[in-house]
């Protein structure tokens, strides 16, 4: 029954309401324009701005303060008989007039109520500036799209948007390539084109129903401003697409500001106070997540210092603090930056060499390590000479995962140091 009476009303009002002004609420039993609104509540204040917002500064004035929740209310307990409203509005250059079909009664509890419906003369006109004013607060532009003529028309949009693309386009294929070497930062040109052409946005909406994508641009000031570009079917059997272009820049540099305190967190929870090189935790998911997208080959070194407790022993904990901290200055003077380092146990370190296409490659960088770490001199007297054993795997060929290739290299340096010390394995 309910959608029997909604539907006979979308043939004779462009909406239907029930106002409650004492609790400045309004049910939308019935609207044309703000579907998803039907069957739900919201603050009458500012339902009516909402569509004041379409006429004339005095008229709206005379809106607001007829349909007021005050002047309602009053109706209601006058027991004002129903009347018409009626107003005029200009758009596109032609005229037309809503008119406002208000009932104020009270209920059987003597609360004020009133029954508001709204028709108008011609409703294209209306819905095309209820649309002007939402895509201006909501969109750059929106374009009606003809994927069969490849043509578009700019339905609406702000000045800002709309500014950058002809109203009218017999040629949306060409189009499409100017406006992005004119208007997209350089990184995002290439995928930019491709997403905007009408095969790629078909496939796209035939398979997902949208095809939406991000963006950069530089705006006149030279300002970065982050765009979504959506589009959405308007008649599937005929080809006409829907394309909206939308500023998102405040959530993308929100969302960047998050990235980077998160990065920021996490650099800090991963890394050794003392030598600011990786900590365990930190070691072991760097080189996880660079093995699981390793192409080629790599290497994993395992250093451990020889005789340091017996230098922390005889002469502190500040000298073999210091000896640490010089420690990890050799590795990432020995290394490069795409590398890892880590400090993984109390004088034990991991390296992680990405793309070494050999052993050999690998056994170089661990002599010139052996080499330097035996220069290392403390202002102490009697520190004896500083050496460390090193043990190397390989990957993929000896293990695809930290824990193997540790385990592997950690043998190896164990063996070092049975050999003598102050060599790599």
């Amino acid at each position: 029954m309910y959608s029997e009476l909604i539907a006979a009303l979308n043939g004779m009002f462009y909406s239907g309401l029930l106002v409650e002004p004492e609790r400045d609420k309004v049910f939308v039993f019935q609207s044309r324009d703000w579907k998803e609104m039907e069957g739900r509540e919201t603050s009458w204040t500012d339902y009516l701005a909402r569509y004041a917002a379409i006429f004339s500064e005095e008229d709206r004035r005379g809106i607001e303060q007829k349909l007021s929740c005050i002047s309602l209310k009053e109706a209601a307990e006058r027991g004002t008989k129903p009347y018409i409203l009626n107003y005029p509005y200009k758009i596109h250059g032609k005229q037309d007039q809503v008119s406002m079909f208000v009932m104020p009664k009270k209920n059987t509890a003597g609360e004020a109520k009133a029954y508001i419906f709204v028709r108008h003369s011609n409703e294209d006109l209306m819905r095309r500036r209820i649309i002007d004013l939402y895509v201006y607060d909501n969109f750059d532009f929106f374009i009606y799209l003809d994927a069969k003529t490849n043509s578009y028309e700019m339905f609406s949009g702000n000045k800002e948007g709309a500014s950058a693309l002809p109203k009218v386009c017999k040629d949306y294929s060409s189009l499409v390539t100017e406006y992005t070497m004119d208007y997209v930062v350089p990184e995002d040109r290439e995928m930019v084109i491709r997403e905007m052409q009408t095969e790629r946005v078909i496939e796209q909406l035939d398979r997902h129903g949208v095809h939406s994508f991000y963006f950069g641009i530089m705006d006149e000031d030279h300002n970065y401003l982050r765009k979504q570009l959506s589009y959405r079917y308007y008649d599937r059997e005929a080809g006409r697409i829907l394309m909206t272009r939308t500023d998102v820049t405040g959530i993308y540099l929100e969302e960047r500001a998050r990235q980077r305190e998160l990065r920021k967190a996490r650099l800090g929870a991963e890394t050794d106070t003392l030598t600011g090189l990786c900590n365990y935790g930190g070691t072991k998911r760097r080189i996880t997540e660079m093995l699981e997208g390793n192409g080629e080959g790599a290497a994993l070194l395992f250093l451990d210092l020889d005789n340091f407790k017996a230098v922390n022993d005889r002469f502190g904990h500040l000298v073999g603090d210091e000896l640490l901290k010089k420690t990890a200055k050799v590795l990432k003077m020995q290394t490069r930056e795409s590398d890892v380092q880590g400090r993984v146990g109390g004088d034990e370190f991991v390296l992680y060499l990405a793309d070494i296409k050999d052993r050999a490659q690998a056994e170089l960088c661990a002599q010139r390590i052996c080499e330097a770490v035996s220069r290392i001199a403390l202002p102490e007297k009697g520190v004896p000479t500083i050496t460390c054993s090193i043990g190397i795997a390989m990957a993929p060929y000896e293990g695809k995962n930290y824990d193997t290739l540790v385990k592997a290299a950690d043998r190896r340096a164990y063996e070092a140091k049975a050999r003598g010390k102050n060599r790599y394995m």
